[in-house]
């Protein structure tokens, strides 16, 4: 069986933005993720040399979607708020409008036009769909430069990859998110937001991965490993205990 030429540019286009999207993740790495309502939870399960395979949904570019570590102390810095997450997804709005509408062009509608043998001027329309779309979130970037905190380098990292690249320009808004990362103590956000039986799934999730890393040589990483368990199920647990006479009150 052989392919065309149009199935193996299809085939590569995927391949790119599949490439794009993958994390290798630390094993103390947690996903803050969601919108109206959050999730935080450990998504990574497939190991690789220590680190941890992870793929985000790809049906949503437009997801808000934050690294940390479980690790983060409490008492480093102010821990994000779901108000701040809020905020961070309504600046880069028009960001997340255009991701979605790239990859509508990029991955839905430029296959098809690839795989239907579809006329010249239909593939330069799309391609010219795209290079628009592409050229207006940049600008709405650089407009926001300043509150996001990106360098003038930064910038232009993304812009190049965006540019250069069609399927990498899906995931402008990932990466902007990886830029940002979530701030202080996601365990603290956690016992916030999450229902008891999120915070219970959480909490044993964290138990899985330290048990993985149990039997470290290292005194000083074993250390560090049974003080962050009993701070975090500390956290966990103490608020799913002060839950339980609230709800009975009502």
């Amino acid at each position: 069986m052989t392919f065309s030429s149009e199935w193996l540019l299809v085939a590569g286009i995927l391949a790119f933005y599949v490439q794009d999207s993958v994390r290798l993740a630390y094993f103390d790495d947690v996903v803050v993720s969601g919108g109206r309502t959050w999730r935080v939870a450990i998504e990574a399960v497939i190991e690789m040399r220590g680190r941890f395979l992870w793929l985000p949904h790809p049906l949503l570019p437009a997801r808000t979607i934050l690294h940390a570590s479980w690790l983060a102390s409490a008492e480093n810095a102010a821990t994000d708020t779901a108000d701040d997450l809020r905020a961070f997804a309504r600046l880069l709005l028009p960001i997340r409008v255009g991701c979605v509408l790239v990859g509508a062009i990029v991955l839905i509608a430029l296959p098809y036009l690839l795989l239907s043998s579809a006329p010249p001027t239909w593939l330069l329309a799309c391609l010219a769909a795209w290079l628009a779309v592409t050229l207006a979130m940049l600008s709405c970037l650089a407009a926001r430069r300043g509150p996001l905190g990106l360098t003038h380098r930064q910038l232009a990292l993304l812009a190049i990859e965006c540019l250069l690249c069609p399927p990498f320009a899906v995931n402008l808004y990932r990466k902007l998110c990886d830029l940002r990362g979530f701030r202080g103590d996601p365990i603290a956000f956690a016992a916030s937001t999450l229902t008891t039986r999120q915070r219970q799934m959480l909490l044993e999730a964290i138990e899985r991965r330290m048990a993985l890393f149990a039997q470290s040589t290292d005194d000083e990483v074993l250390l560090r490993l049974q003080q962050a368990g009993a701070r975090i199920r500390l956290t966990l647990e103490s608020t799913a205990a002060t839950a339980v006479p609230s709800s009975m009150q009502r």
